[in-house]
């Protein structure tokens, strides 16, 4: 099993205030926490991560201060998260057979997730991880309630997501072809006709958004240290 890694970090921080992704919690960046599973994995041949030009050198200063060593390619990111991602599915390992994509935003990721994910594309061609529904969702037309929606079928949907390197490169080439932006990674790939399995994770996998998401990530990571 060889698999890649993409780990998108050429966010501008704009929503946040600034590029969280650099912010350090207890002496190190966020990224390192995001990384560091991905280093440790066996399944993961390699590691490419896309970056506004500006910030190369110092992932590749954070990259060269975690421990454990793999081949890492810092590149240049695009406009958007999926250019990004696009220009770095031309960068991996060209005899890799699954591309995992992962947030750099995303610090709580381990490695029996990454390996639970990838490990799951023997019976379809891309596996995602997400969490069921547990609120009682509406759909709202102009304040008012229009119908409650039956939230057994609906999921949140998060990262890592795995593919099959001919499945996600066919689709990125498709959507890129026909202008069509996707709100994630798996979304291009249904469109292209491809099967997509999702896998349920209780665990805490949060995308780090708000600074009220930054003080819990915060607290756990601290509390993590001291165990």
């Amino acid at each position: 099993m060889l698999a890649s890694a993409i780990i998108p970090a050429a966010g501008s921080g704009k929503r946040f205030g600034e590029k969280k992704q650099f912010k350090e919690i207890n002496g190190k960046p966020l990224i390192y926490y995001t990384l560091a599973p991905f280093f440790e994995s066996t399944v993961i041949d390699d590691i490419v991560v896309p970056v506004q030009r500006n910030d190369m050198d110092e992932v590749a200063s954070i990259i060269d201060s975690i421990t454990m060593k793999k081949k890492v390619n810092v590149i240049e990111g695009g406009k958007t998260r999926q250019d990004s991602i696009h220009n770095a599915l031309g960068q991996i390992n060209n005899r890799t057979r699954f591309v995992c994509v992962h947030d750099a935003a995303r610090p709580f990721i381990t490695k029996g997730l990454i390996e639970k994910v990838i490990i799951s594309l023997k019976d379809c061609d891309a596996a995602i991880v997400g969490s069921q529904s547990t609120d009682t969702l509406k759909k709202v037309s102009n304040g008012e309630i229009s119908n409650t929606i039956d939230r057994d079928e609906i999921w949140c949907v998060q990262t890592p997501q795995a593919f099959l390197k001919e499945a996600i490169i066919n689709a990125y080439d498709l959507a890129k072809k026909q202008s069509f932006q996707g709100t994630d990674d798996s979304s291009l790939l249904e469109r292209a006709g491809y099967r997509v399995k999702i896998i349920n994770d209780s665990s805490t996998n949060f995308k780090i958004t708000t600074n009220e998401d930054w003080i819990i990530a915060e607290s756990l990571l601290s509390a993590n240290s001291n165990v």
